[in-house]
């Protein structure tokens, strides 16, 4: 069954901005360089590396071939269901898929060098029951969460609660939306930067041990909505 779904976005992505450098530099002519020069790229380059390895072991299972970092034009050779998406930010691209799970994959990349910046795995539950099932799932394959954090209701956006697993370059996000009608799920792979400025501008406060238990349910939907298939496993 199909229902609109609310999205919950992360904010910007600063990674482009390496990628893009790297990327420019490895299509360029190439000129007589300063070893100084040659070390700088060559450390762009690993940590183009590093996120890439990092980034892709976020990925829920079935998107093996997806990393930060990664062209557009590679990224939809590996998966030629991509479609254009709607609704990118200026300077921003995005495409999309749903998955055979019924999950709908988000995309997004700079429209300038064209290289993946945020991935975004968009799901829903029906009963939000099925979320503790959900959270063993994750916890079995990413350990536990380095952080619980509340963001309260805005004029844009639905009460959400955020559960990030921090790596050294990249963070997995859980943002859940708990409604009335079930619960939307997404799983975001950003940049560390990028998520906790995400974190700030949505005034998000950590989770004690006094409020864990109080989970914030949305009484009034707020914020774009895409229709998702309920999906009952998305690891």
């Amino acid at each position: 069954m199909t229902r609109p779904w609310i999205t919950l976005t992360l904010g910007t992505v600063a990674v482009a901005a390496l990628v893009g450098v790297v990327a420019w530099r490895a299509s360029a002519p190439e000129p007589p360089s300063h070893p100084v020069e040659r070390r700088a790229d060559d450390d762009a380059r690993t940590v183009l590396r590093l996120i890439a390895d990092e980034s892709s072991r976020w990925m829920p299972e079935g998107l093996g071939d997806v990393h930060l970092g990664m062209t557009l034009a590679a990224l939809r050779a590996r998966r030629p269901r991509l479609q254009p998406g709607r609704g990118a930010r200026p300077g921003a691209l995005l495409w999309d898929e749903t998955l055979d799970s019924g999950a709908r994959l988000v995309t997004e990349f700079g429209a300038r060098a064209q290289v993946l910046v945020r991935v975004q795995v968009l799901s829903r539950l029906d009963d939000p029951a099925g979320l503790g099932a959900h959270f063993a799932a994750l916890r079995a394959r990413f350990g536990e969460p380095t952080g619980f954090w509340d963001c309260p209701e805005a004029a844009d956006a639905s009460p959400i609660r955020r559960i990030t697993w921090r790596g050294a370059r990249t963070t997995l996000t859980e943002a859940v939306l708990v409604h009335a009608g079930g619960a939307s799920v997404t799983l975001v792979v950003a940049a560390n930067e990028d998520v906790a400025r995400a974190l700030t501008a949505s005034a998000c406060t950590p989770v004690t041990a006094e409020t864990l238990g109080r989970w914030p349910i949305a009484r009034v939907l707020r914020g774009e909505r895409i229709d998702v298939t309920e999906v009952r496993s998305t690891r």
